[in-house]
């Protein structure tokens, strides 16, 4: 026997999970082209259905409430397979939207290269990057993958290791005639930390910036020293840009990708993938 709750459709998902990014009825009802008042009966309507309140409307925006953020998470698999399944009916090449989060430091990875490949590949899927340092919550943002440094500690989510990439201390070339004394250290969050042992003469830091590619940035214009990760440190050394001190690395840290389960099939997420380890080889000198 069929209750109310069986009556819930796939236009209700659909209109709930863009509604949650948009947080306001107006705004989801233009980007789905209906009526506003429309869209408040299939919100009032998917509630009565679900048996609960799932949002709360504030005097600007909506909010999920504890249920209404159970049941996003939920409907995340249906939501995916629907794609998957439309994609299948539709054609015999992926297509649709795959959404990629990359922090700055390592916007180097998903490159014209990647890109170009990515496209040669596959020419009817649409490639979103979003270049930034927040965190990123996969649902809430509607991200598919988020390239990161490692270790993830959320075991619900599917983590496949990309490489291990040793940190380096740079100098810029004109530092190569300067005593240790004298050398400015350009610090990224935390470096100050890892030179306490092995280099305090270099500390404290004379510029601290949330940012490696600020610091590789600033070596590459000329004075001072920074620890970089090898993918954007070791290209300019052999160019000749940037010496690299010591004969270890400062560090090894472990750059991975972060998906839903029901996405580490998906044949984008693959491809994408392989093609920024082939990337990351090519800037660590492994290719």
């Amino acid at each position: 026997m069929l209750d109310q709750f069986d009556d819930i459709r796939l236009r209700d998902l659909i209109f709930f999970d863009r509604l949650v990014q948009l947080r306001t009825i107006t705004a989801a009802a233009e980007d789905l082209q209906v009526p506003k008042p429309t869209a408040s009966r299939w919100l009032a309507s998917l509630e009565a259905k679900a048996g609960h309140q799932l949002m709360v409307r504030g005097s600007r925006q909506l909010t999920l409430t504890t249920k209404g953020e159970s049941f996003l998470r939920q409907i995340q698999p249906l939501l995916a397979g629907a794609r998957t399944l439309r994609a299948s009916i539709q054609s015999h090449r992926p297509q649709g939207t795959l959404r990629v989060s990359v922090p700055i430091p390592m916007r180097r990875l998903v490159g014209g290269s990647v890109i170009s490949e990515f496209r040669r590949q596959l020419p009817d899927v649409r490639l979103e990057i979003l270049i930034q340092n927040e965190a990123v919550d996969l649902v809430r943002d509607r991200i598919d993958i988020a390239i990161q440094r490692g270790p993830t500690s959320d075991s619900s989510l599917t983590v496949r290791h990309l490489a291990k990439v040793p940190l380096w201390l740079y100098a810029g070339t004109q530092t190569s005639g300067s005593g240790s004394d004298t050398r400015a250290l350009i610090a990224a969050p935390g470096d100050e930390a890892l030179l306490q042992a092995t280099m305090p003469e270099l500390l404290p830091a004379a510029v601290v910036v949330d940012d490696r590619t600020s610091v590789r940035d600033a070596l590459l214009e000329g004075d001072g020293v920074g620890v970089l990760p090898a993918f954007l440190g070791e290209q300019p050394r052999v160019n000749g840009l940037l010496l690299r001190s010591g004969n270890e690395p400062l560090s090894i840290i472990q750059i991975e990708a972060v998906s839903l389960p029901e996405q580490a099939n998906d044949i984008r997420t693959r491809a994408l993938l392989d093609l920024i380890v082939v990337e990351l080889k090519e800037l660590l000198g492994q290719g």
